[in-house]
């Protein structure tokens, strides 16, 4: 298959080979895989930053919660100290724990929260039981309200599928014609 000329083929030169074709499909490939990983990875650290958020938004609501209750325990110590002197400082140190506790959490310091959280244990067990059945109550309570709320969004889904009055006692539709 010469040319006229005695050379060799025309289309011989400008066809490319078969490993620069696979060369360059292996380099789109490598591109694509590339860009892949980028978005991914871009992906991932918008999830990091989300939760990051939400842990920092969660631990500053606890902090506000933990030193409004220290202070409310505080209170009740101040009510108390002239009639039941022991109960007043029970609560005065259960308040100046609680507050160990929550200065930790907002610190950020996980595992030191959790020491914090199992000496206060130890300390006060009863105040510490009372509290995880009070907040178990409180949890519960969120629970069912959400659950409630939820209910009536969801049964407004399934009446809103239309019947009609033929079909109204029936657990089938009705046939027509056939």
């Amino acid at each position: 298959m010469e040319n006229r000329n005695g050379g060799p083929p025309a289309t011989a030169a400008k066809t490319p080979s078969a490993e620069d074709s696979a060369r360059r499909a292996a380099d789109a490939a490598g591109d694509a895989t590339d860009r892949m990983k980028d978005a991914a990875g871009g992906a991932i650290n918008d999830v990091k930053i989300a939760a990051m958020q939400g842990v920092e938004d969660a631990r500053s609501k606890a902090g506000d919660m933990g030193h409004t209750t220290a202070s409310r325990f505080r209170e009740f110590a101040g009510q108390v100290e002239s009639d039941m002197p022991w109960l007043s400082g029970a609560f005065t140190k259960s308040a100046d724990g609680l507050d160990g506790l929550t200065n930790s959490l907002t610190r950020g310091d996980i595992s030191q929260s959790m020491n914090g959280l199992s000496d206060f244990a130890r300390r006060q067990p009863a105040i510490f039981l009372g509290a995880s059945v009070a907040l178990g109550f409180a949890l519960a309570r969120v629970g069912k309200t959400a659950i409630e709320d939820a209910a009536p969004a969801m049964q407004s889904k399934t009446d809103a599928a239309p019947k009609s009055p033929a079909d109204a006692g029936t657990p089938y539709p009705a046939t027509t014609g056939g």
